[in-house]
């Protein structure tokens, strides 16, 4: 789980950084799931990069897809250090649709922000505590095993799930990727059967 910061604190950061010449580099992977961006920095400043990924949004892990915003002579300096193919060919065809495809992010951000939305209301309609909602997935403390949980999703309702120890003070969570709507309710439904006490 990472962090997720203020105006304040990364403000904060900010000034340190300048006072002692360091190079800020902010990971906006999941920003298409949380609207809090720090980008305006890299835009306006020097010495600050942001980093940003396509895969979270469309679960495709393996397509490393992804950019950096950062001020001009900085950018240069990282492409001097880039290998000439620093993606892959199937990257640059996802990346070529993407472009190519008016609406496709916003469309999959629309879906994606009701299925968190449902899901955090049935967790907390049904007592569950929970962590993590500015990611593409959230941790939910279960009311039983979680181990127990994530094997019986797999063998009774095909739902894979993750299984996380020592979540801060929940202890053992679940760890759930949020999807469309239409998922989060197949698996609350099967939560709602299996996590019984």
């Amino acid at each position: 789980m990472g962090n997720v910061y203020t105006d304040e604190e990364f403000e904060k950061i900010m000034i340190v950084a300048r006072a002692k010449q360091i190079t800020v580099l902010a990971d906006e992977a999941y920003h298409f799931f949380y609207p809090k961006t720090f980008i305006k920095y890299a835009l306006e400043q020097e010495h600050v990069f942001i980093t940003r990924a396509f895969s979270k949004l469309f679960s495709m892990a393996g397509c490393r897809l992804g950019y950096a915003v950062g001020w001009s002579e900085g950018v240069k300096m990282v492409q001097k250090l880039c290998t000439p193919y620093n993606t892959n060919a199937f990257a640059m065809l996802f990346a070529k649709k993407i472009l190519t495809t008016p609406g496709m992010l916003d469309g999959l951000t629309h879906n994606f922000n009701k299925g968190r939305e449902y899901l955090i209301n049935w967790l907390d309609s049904n007592g569950y505590s929970h962590k993590g909602e500015a990611g593409n997935f959230i941790f939910i403390k279960p009311k039983t095993d979680a181990n127990t949980i994530v094997d019986r999703m797999k063998a009774e309702k095909k739902i894979l799930i993750k299984a996380y120890p020592n979540v801060g003070e929940f202890g053992d969570c679940l760890r759930v990727s949020i999807g469309e709507q239409k998922y989060m309710e197949q698996f609350t439904e099967a939560l709602e059967e299996l996590d019984k006490s």
